[in-house]
This record gives structure tokens, sequence and C-alpha cells, in this order.
């Protein structure tokens, strides 16, 4: 989700998509406010803080 609401990790979330014949084919980008998208954020680096240390 690089790049959505200013993610800047490779981090995987469960957000609305469009799907196609071949899988996702569009994400459906909710208008946030601020302080949603800054909880959105927070959310984010919380689990990347999390899977960064694992190990497979």
């Amino acid at each position: 989700m690089v790049g959505l609401y200013g993610i800047k990790e490779e981090i995987f979330l469960s957000i609305p998509c469009v799907l196609g014949r071949n899988g996702v084919s569009d994400v459906v980008k909710i208008n946030l406010n601020s302080e949603e998208e800054a909880l959105f954020k927070k959310s984010a680096e919380t689990l990347w803080n999390i899977q960064k240390d694992l190990i497979f």
C-alpha cells in the first residue's frame, strides 16, 4: 500500500478494492478527514513495526 494516504512502507492492509478476473483491478480510495488519515497512518506504522521483525 505504498503511497496510499502517505504510507511509505510495504504493508498489507484490508481496504476496499474492485476485483476482476485477474485479481485486484482498482483500489477504492475513500476520502478521509485529517484525523482519520492520521489514525490510518498510525495503524499502518504499528503493523509495519511488528511485520518488519518477522522472520519466515
